[in-house]
């Protein structure tokens, strides 16, 4: 992982990482999409949570993914944390 990551580098990362555990297409999941309207549930979001920590050395909360509900916020926040850690 080179830094500082933007957050399209990010996005990328989980757009194709929720079409996994979504079953969709990553064409499907809009920038601006709640996860909720999605299908993403808890299950599914602790998930997603343990794939950003594990990829990019943080140790987040399922909860981040809740309060960062669309991709282009959770991108935006996990960059941010990424970045600042490293």
């Amino acid at each position: 992982m080179s830094l500082p990551l933007t957050d399209d580098d990010v996005r990328g990362v989980l757009r194709s990482h929720l079409a996994e555990v979504l079953y969709c297409e990553p064409a499907e999941i809009g920038d601006e999409t709640n996860f909720e309207d999605l299908g993403l549930d808890s299950v599914l979001g602790a998930e997603v949570t343990a794939v950003i920590n594990s990829r990019y050395g943080l140790s987040e909360r399922v909860e981040a993914v809740y309060q960062n509900p669309t991709l282009t916020r959770l991108a935006a926040y996990v960059a941010t944390q990424a970045n600042a850690a490293a």
